[in-house]
């Protein structure tokens, strides 16, 4: 392990001076979970008790819940999957709050293993990731991995091994390709692809030839499944900045369990193979495209050869989206009876309501948020017209404009997309750049 933030591709085995364990014939009991994004602040006010935004203290809820699981099922080891906080520099109330969480389980002797993920890398090679300040510390029981590697961890249930694979991006192994002479250039987007997940597929291999077999063994790898059903994460993968693997280059036979990250959303990939290749998603909802999923994590039991697992809830916050196609002469006495009929208790809520063009104006938004006095969070209340009517140039949008600048504009005409101004400007302009590149 290192700590200098330095996201090194492979490394021998780590070698330990204790003397481990002789393994146990029962079950090793595992925690595997993933994309914790502390910090994530949508849809929040600030809770007095604490100072913290009311949605961290949401995330710090369900990540208290899995401590607790953990101590109350006498778990040995927790993996998480990467993505520790929102961004690779978490302020430091956020990582007080997460080093909290973790010397809870540290107290109760249960081992952790951190996977650094893309949200925890730093924008600099020599800088550190957002974890890297427990590798310099040397905290016994706390393992950071940063890099391919095989560690050999003794929890209090017998030794487990745990194969690493944090999140390697497109210029990292062009990188490495580079540097191990393999020519990259001149390759079309489809043979590039091909050759990185070949490169990222011997990795894994050299990780498993080294597993020692009368063990129970642990890949950990925050990366895209090419069979996985993503939400938000879809928007990275299509526009080709995500590296993508088949099933097949993690399913190695001498794991015993795949604990992934980077997919919000719970799923087993196994296809009814061995080992379990599981996304246990994201413990607590970040916006609305996670509204219908189930959030918790995997209790994992831990044996050579014959590994099960199951899924466990925890207490997130509901988002609730309301649709209504309004058809009475009073379109805001519509939509508040049906609001305040709709179970919005301790949630985040949205109305999205579609009315004739002609009633436009008859809307009254203040009674409509009334109604929805009993929700936890009002996102925004959309009132769409259909139907005949005139539309009206923007003036603010005028031929000399740049297109960022006009898509700016367009986003302050809808309110749905507003939450998200910042990202969607964000990958307009990369699609710019990459158009302006292929013109050059």
């Amino acid at each position: 392990m290192t700590g200098d933030g330095q996201n090194h591709f492979t490394s021998e085995i780590v070698k330990r001076t204790t003397v481990l364990n002789k393994p146990h014939n029962n079950p090793v009991k595992v925690i595997h979970f993933a994309d914790l994004h502390l910090g994530m602040e949508n849809y929040g006010r600030i809770d007095s008790k604490t100072g913290l935004n009311q949605r961290v203290v949401d995330f710090l809820k369900s990540f208290n819940f899995l401590a607790s699981k953990a101590i109350e099922e006498n778990v040995a080891l927790v993996v998480f999957a990467g993505d520790a906080f929102r961004n690779q520099k978490p302020n430091p109330t956020l990582q007080r709050e997460f080093a909290r969480i973790i010397r809870r389980l540290l107290k109760e002797d249960i081992k952790v293993l951190l996977l650094v993920g893309n949200h925890d890398l730093p924008n600099m090679d020599k800088h550190a990731n957002s974890m890297a300040v427990y590798s310099a510390l040397e905290i016994d029981g706390v393992y950071v991995a940063n890099k391919a590697d095989l560690l050999l961890i003794e929890t209090k249930h017998g030794p487990v091994q745990v194969a690493t694979l944090p999140h390697f991006s497109r210029s990292q192994i062009t990188a490495y390709l580079k540097e191990h002479d393999i020519e990259s250039k001149g390759k079309t987007l489809s043979e590039l692809n091909d050759l990185m997940e070949r490169t990222v597929e011997g990795f894994v291999k050299g990780l498993a030839s080294r597993v020692d077999k009368s063990l129970p063994a642990i890949l950990v790898a925050h990366i895209s499944v090419s069979s996985a059903t993503v939400g938000n994460e879809a928007r990275s993968i299509l526009m080709g900045n995500e590296l993508t693997v088949l099933p097949s280059v993690l399913q190695q036979p001498e794991f015993d369990y795949v604990a992934l990250g980077h997919i919000h959303k719970f799923q087993d990939l196994s296809n009814g193979n061995y080992p379990h290749l599981v996304y246990s998603g994201s413990i607590d909802r970040v916006d609305f495209s996670e509204e219908k999923e189930e959030k918790g994590f995997c209790l994992v039991s831990l044996a050579r050869g014959k590994t099960t697992y199951k899924f466990i809830q925890t207490p997130a916050r509901r988002f609730v989206t309301i649709d209504i196609e309004c058809k009475s002469e009073d379109p805001t006495a519509e939509i508040c009876s049906i609001c305040e009929k709709t179970n919005l208790e301790d949630s985040v809520v949205r109305v999205r309501a579609r009315i004739p063009a002609r009633m436009k104006d008859q809307i009254r938004k203040t009674e409509i948020l009334g109604a929805l006095s009993h929700a936890y969070y009002v996102a925004y209340i959309n009132i769409e017209a259909v139907g005949e009517q005139v539309r009206t140039r923007n003036p603010n949008l005028t031929e000399s404009q740049t297109p960022i600048g006009a898509l700016s504009e367009y986003i302050k005409t809808r309110e749905d997309l507003l939450e998200r101004k910042e990202e969607l400007l964000a990958y307009g302009q990369k699609l710019m750049d990459e158009l302006m590149q292929r013109k050059i």
